[in-house]
């Protein structure tokens, strides 16, 4: 479970990002944060990677207040996370085989177990082929599959997925939210911030609406909203 407890955030400049925001999202939910861009949602997911800190207010993931987390803690933690960024972030230097490895290794997987579920995850995303591909060889919508791959290669209780569509055509966006939705069906929590309306409303997923760093709706199935 997750729950932010009247979460406020205000950056070095004075720029109030979040405001008293509360939430609890329940294990296995998949939740939209949308709104316009500077309304909050990016900085909900870097609170949530633990990659900056509230200026008030409390954190809890599955029972632990991330304001409590050692120094030390935080890679552990992290490691219970996966992440899909909309410019991908794959490693150049790597083959897709060895970029979707690379998560495997960080948390010292077993190599054994490594070859079974590298191909296993390639296959999912329909990546069986390209395996020794480098990213540069790729489409955009490959390397969002093979950023996928690598975010649900070592089974995450939580995908966190930022604009994870925003680079892609529409029929290429649709087969990411494909495999999205089934992490999801496997029982993964996801949480995604997005612009992409035409999504969010075919989906029919929890919708929380931010604007001004103001939670200003949540709705169960609801659709993209526009807090006039």
């Amino acid at each position: 479970m997750i729950e932010f407890r009247d979460v406020e955030k205000v950056y070095s400049n004075g720029v109030k990002a979040l405001s008293n925001a509360s939430f609890t999202i329940q294990n296995g939910e998949f939740v939209f944060f949308v709104g316009e861009s500077g309304a909050g949602k990016s900085t909900i997911i870097k609170l949530l990677l633990k990659e900056i800190e509230p200026t008030s207010g409390d954190i809890i993931v599955g029972g632990q207040s991330l304001s409590d987390m050692k120094r030390s803690e935080i890679p552990y933690y992290r490691r219970g996370l996966g992440v899909v960024f909309q410019d991908f972030r794959l490693l150049s230097d790597r083959n897709i085989y060895d970029n979707v490895a690379f998560a495997m290794e960080i948390v010292e997987a077993p190599r054994k177990e490594i070859r079974r579920k590298v191909p296993m995850l390639l296959g999912m995303v329909g990546l069986s082929s390209k395996a020794k591909c480098y990213p540069n060889e790729l489409s955009g919508g490959e390397q969002q599959r093979v950023a996928l791959a690598r975010a649900l290669v070592n089974n995450p209780s939580i995908l966190i997925a930022d604009e994870p569509s925003g680079n892609l055509d529409p029929a290429t966006a649709e087969e990411i939210m494909e495999i999205i939705e089934m992490a999801n069906r496997r029982g993964t929590t996801v949480i995604m911030a997005t612009h992409a309306k035409d999504i969010v409303d075919s989906m029919e997923k929890r919708v929380i609406t931010l604007k001004n760093g103001v939670i200003v709706r949540d709705e169960e199935k609801g659709g993209y909203f526009n807090e006039a």
